[in-house]
Order: structure tokens, then C-alpha cells, then sequence
């Protein structure tokens, strides 16, 4: 994780869960598949970056979107640590079954 911390978080909007979720589904890559074309300018280079730790973590959907969000926001945090190797490993899971 390369992310340096965000002063002030922000959830992701509704709109950006939209553009991530719908491109990871449409090409099984998250930064692959997000639309740059639709990002906001202020959020492009963010929300580029979040797709590719995305792929690195091996997904997510709309349970834990918000919490990767946070997690990638505050790399260095124990908390967004844990987050990342629990997700991580579940989807390591998923893809074993």
C-alpha cells in the first residue's frame, strides 16, 4: 500500500461505489474496469489508485467497500491492517473453493 493518509476521510459517494463495483463485475478487474471517462477530475487519481489496491486485496463488493476505502486511506493504522489481511484471506477462500 502506497497511499499516504488523508487528513480529512470521506466515505466514497454513491456514485464512485458505483463506477468501482460496476467495473470490477464487468471485467473482473477493478482497475481495468472502472471508467475514467465518468470519474470526477478531483477524484480521479484517488479513486485510480483505490482500484488497483482493490485487485492487490483480491476484490470486494458492497459489504466491505467503505471499510477498504478506509483502510486505503489510512494504510499505516493497525485497524486498516487487520482489515486488509482479513479480506485478503477470505477471498483467498473464495477463490480456493
Amino acid at each position: 500500500m502506497t497511499k499516504t493518509t488523508k487528513t480529512k476521510f470521506q466515505p466514497l459517494s454513491e456514485r464512485n461505489v458505483f463506477l468501482i463495483l460496476d467495473g470490477g463485475r464487468n471485467t473482473g478487474s477493478f482497475y481495468e474496469g472502472i471508467r475514467t471517462d465518468q470519474l470526477l477530475q478531483s477524484d480521479y487519481e484517488d479513486i485510480i489508485e483505490f482500484c488497483k489496491f482493490l485487485d492487490e486485496v483480491g476484490g470486494c463488493g458492497p459489504i466491505n467497500i467503505q471499510h477498504l476505502w478506509s483502510a486505503f486511506c489510512w494504510p499505516e493504522d493497525p485497524v486498516s491492517k487487520m482489515t486488509v489481511e482479513h479480506w485478503k484471506k477470505k477471498f483467498n477462500e473464495y477463490k480456493n473453493l
